[in-house]
């Protein structure tokens, strides 16, 4: 990896770390707060075809769930119930 390579990657990790820290000062209850916490956790450690083929949207709904798709949205949620 090349110096601007790495400059690169600590750009990127720093925009998602402020994301994070955006998104959880907007947490209004317990209940949201783990739901966020497990599509974190869905998306940093996919367990299943869903969750590693769609790990970016995951992780967007976690932080910025304004940016997704209610299609998405509503196949997430399917999926959440039979499956986690």
């Amino acid at each position: 990896m090349t110096n601007l390579e790495a400059l690169e990657t600590i750009e990127a990790l720093d925009r998602v770390a402020e994301a994070v820290r955006e998104r959880s000062q907007t947490i209004k209850s317990e209940t949201e707060g783990k739901e966020v916490t497990a599509l974190i956790n869905r998306a940093a450690q996919p367990e299943c075809e869903f969750d590693r083929k769609h790990s970016a949207k995951l992780f967007a709904l976690a932080v910025k769930p304004g940016e997704v798709g209610w299609y998405f949205k509503l196949r997430e949620k399917i999926h959440r119930v039979f499956h986690h």
